[in-house]
This record gives structure tokens, C-alpha cells and sequence, in this order.
């Protein structure tokens, strides 16, 4: 049997979803946060700051709700070594968040709490894929994530400041192949092709962590901390047109139990924040993500698991990356703010466990955005783009054997739009 088909499915599906922090989570959701992109932790003054760099929410004097709203365009396409080349068909993303801070002591103290995406994928290829590969890639993945963040931020001194708070975070993951049951060979010779799928769902708890400190005059350090958050996935394993001998040999059935996990990763971000006049202020951000903490995935179908030719996991390997930039603010007048960003991630995905549902390589993240605060409302507007440079990947452990061989290209362009109400 081709056990190994089953196994390359659930691998690709759950290594893209375990390293989603390489995908839209490498850019902030704010507006604001996504102009500064690369030196927002120590200068970001909206209420996202409550997931982001939770001790800044001492600096909004009055009860504020944040909404944002972005648009993403992604060009994401592979190129095998044989020539086939496939793209992702639905390009388009449209995350969502919302925060809220409410001062309890004007510059003491501080609650924020926050709805967001903070992870998420959604993969989608061609139905028409051919070859190997339209048996060995999933044509349909999607990971989303809802995390509500709650912070609270104190003053203990004039110049130092500390906050905490906690991820509580539900993941849904979904994933689609089809598959080729005549490849089983013998009587199954023939037999209709038939579509797998795995849908699993769970919930993790974490918490973060914030010192801002205050060094002298115009000058601001700030150290964020992120412990990594395990979430296990519960659901079921489901398969249309399984030829009817097949359970009468085995304990196959088209349905069973399916049983995962993923880590997200844990992280130290420090950044630095100088005030070079009145209005020009810039940031420099760096940040240190402990990807390695999702060595291996586990890899349970119940009674099936037979069909992954005795395999319970699979091994990762994922290294621990690095992210720095900078970002640049300058306030036109006391309504009018422009702002400038670059970011740098380093790639944590080696050759041999790369997978065409995540491509990953290092990124360069380029922002520019405008930003309007009234008495009571503010408005932000933010491009980005996010480029990777091509990748070529040789020796890959796909199964088969250097299947995800060849040229990837990923990029994105990003439109983000923040509304801030102040009350």
C-alpha cells in the first residue's frame, strides 16, 4: 500500500499550519503597527499595543476602541524540477481584529483586551493539478486562529513600567487532498479516485510579558516575552469512494478519529525608541522566535493509522529565527502623522522539511503609511509589501522523494485600515 501518500499529506497540512508564524502573522494588524513595522515596540501608541507591547497602553489617557481591517494579495506559485507549475487560486485575505483599553488610573494603570488572527493560513492549488502531485498535495488547507489577548499595564516608577497578559487562543484546522486508492494495487486497480480530509479543532492557553523602561530623556528600551502555547486538535479523519473490499481486509473505515498538535512558538522581542525631535521619531526592533519548539508533529487516524505505514509523528526541525527592522514617524501637525518601516524575518524552514503549503524564505517587509487623529477619532492607512525572494529547494523528504523539489515565489501586498473611537 502507499502508506507513505497518507503520511505526506498530514505532514504538509500540519507543518503549514504549525509554522504559520512564517505567514500572515509576520505582519502586525494595525495600520499603525504596520507603518512602523520594524521598530513599533517601544514607539506604538494604539490600542493594539495590548498584544503587541502591552505596557504602551499606559499612554492612551482615555477609554479608546480600535478596529482594523486589511487586505491581502498574495502571487504565490511552484515550479516543479519536471516543469509542472502550480498557483495558489485564491489570493485574496481578509483579516480582522479589534482592541479596547480603559485607563483605570490615567497613566497608572491600565486594562486592554484584544480579538484577533494573530496566526493563519489558507492554501488553496488548482483541483486540476496532475501527476504525482495531484496525489501528494493537499488542494485545499486553512488554519485560523482566534485569540483574545486581556492586559494589564502598571507604573511603577516614573521611568518603568510593566504589563502581562494572557493568550487564549482557538484554533480550526481543515485540510483537503485527493487520492488515489488504485494506487493501493491488486483488486483496488481501477478504483475511483477519492478525497481526504482532516478537520480538527482545540484551544491553548498562554501568557506575555512587557518592561518598558524609560532611559533618559527621548530614549525608551522595551523587552516583550511570549511563552509558546501548545493547542491539541481534536476531530476526524474523513475519505470519499474508499473501495468497499478494503475495510473487509483491514480495520480501514472511511472515518475515524484525528488527533494532533502544534506549537506556537515562544519569542523575545527588545526594542528601542528615540525621540530625534518633536516630531521625527524613529524605533529599532529585534526579535528572537524559538521555532524549534515544534520539533515533531503527532500524527493520529484511530483505527486507520495503519495507512501511515505505522507512524505516530512527524519530524520538523524547524530553527529558531531572528526578525529586525526599523520605523520612522514624523508628525506633520498636531493632526496629521507619517510613517515608514522595514522589517526583516529570517527563514526558520530547512530544504528537507519544506513544504509548497508554507513557503517560507527570509522576508523583507517594506511598509508606508498616513495617519489622522481628531478629538475623538483617528484614522490609519497602511501599504505594505512583503517580499521573499525565490527560493529553490533540492532534496527535499517529500514523499515521493524530492516531489517539492524546485522554485518557489511568494509574495504579498498589503492595504490595512485602522479606525480608532475614543471616549
Amino acid at each position: 500500500m502507499k502508506a507513505p501518500v497518507f503520511c505526506s499529506f498530514l505532514v504538509l497540512g500540519l507543518a503549514a499550519a504549525a509554522h504559520a508564524s512564517e505567514t500572515l502573522s509576520v505582519v502586525p494588524d494595525s495600520a499603525q503597527a504596520l507603518g512602523i513595522v520594524g521598530g513599533r515596540y517601544a514607539n506604538l501608541q494604539d490600542a493594539s499595543a495590548v498584544r503587541v507591547s502591552p505596557a504602551n497602553i499606559l499612554q492612551i489617557e482615555k477609554s479608546e476602541l480600535l478596529i482594523n481591517a486589511a487586505m491581502w494579495n498574495g502571487d504565490i506559485s511552484f515550479t516543479q524540477n519536471s516543469g509542472q507549475s502550480v498557483q495558489m487560486n485564491k489570493p485574496w485575505v481578509f483579516p480582522a481584529s479589534m482592541y479596547f483599553v480603559q485607563p483605570i488610573i490615567p497613566k497608572r494603570l491600565s486594562f486592554g483586551i484584544g480579538v484577533s488572527t494573530p496566526y493563519g493560513m489558507a492554501a488553496s492549488y488548482p483541483h486540476n493539478m496532475s501527476g504525482l502531485l495531484r496525489y501528494a498535495l493537499p488542494y485545499s488547507t486553512n488554519l485560523l486562529t482566534v485569540d483574545i489577548t486581556p492586559a494589564l499595564a502598571v507604573k511603577v516608577t516614573d521611568s518603568l513600567s510593566v504589563a502581562a497578559g494572557l493568550d487564549i487562543m482557538f484554533a480550526d484546522l481543515k485540510m483537503r487532498q485527493y487520492y488515489n486508492w488504485g494506487s493501493l494495487g491488486g483488486p483496488f486497480v481501477g478504483s475511483p479516485e477519492g478525497d481526504i480530509q482532516v478537520h480538527g479543532q482545540g484551544w491553548g492557553l498562554g501568557a506575555y510579558g512587557a518592561i518598558n523602561w524609560t532611559i533618559a530623556k527621548r530614549h525608551r528600551f522595551v523587552v516583550v516575552g511570549r511563552l509558546p502555547m501548545r493547542i491539541k486538535l481534536n476531530g476526524d479523519f474523513q475519505s470519499t469512494n474508499m473501495p468497499a473490499a478494503l475495510p473487509g481486509l483491514s480495520s480501514f473505515t472511511p472515518t475515524s478519529n484525528f488527533n494532533s498538535g502544534m506549537t506556537f512558538p515562544g519569542s523575545i522581542s527588545v526594542g528601542y525608541g528615540f525621540d530625534v525631535t518633536d516630531r521625527f521619531t524613529v524605533g529599532f526592533d529585534f526579535k528572537w522566535s524559538q521555532n524549534s519548539s515544534t520539533y515533531d508533529l503527532p500524527l493520529l487516524i484511530g483505527n486507520n493509522q495503519p495507512l501511515l505505514g505505522g507512524a505516530t509523528s512527524a519530524v520538523l526541525n524547524w530553527k529558531n529565527s531572528i526578525d529586525l527592522g526599523t520605523g520612522m514617524t514624523y508628525q506633520l501637525d498636531e493632526n496629521w502623522v507619517l510613517r515608514g518601516g522595514y522589517l526583516f524575518s529570517e527563514n526558520s524552514q530547512p530544504q528537507a522539511s519544506y513544504t509548497p503549503l508554507a513557503p517560507a524564505n527570509d522576508r523583507h517587509v517594506f511598509s508606508f503609511g498616513v495617519g489622522w487623529r481628531g478629538k475623538t477619532r483617528g484614522v490609519d492607512l497602511t501599504y505594505a509589501y512583503v517580499y521573499n525572494p525565490t527560493r529553490v529547494i533540492s532534496g527535499s523528504a517529500s514523499i515521493p522523494a524530492g516531489q517539492y523539489d524546485g522554485s518557489y515565489t511568494h509574495q504579498w501586498q498589503v492595504l490595512s485600515l485602522s479606525i480608532t473611537q475614543r471616549f
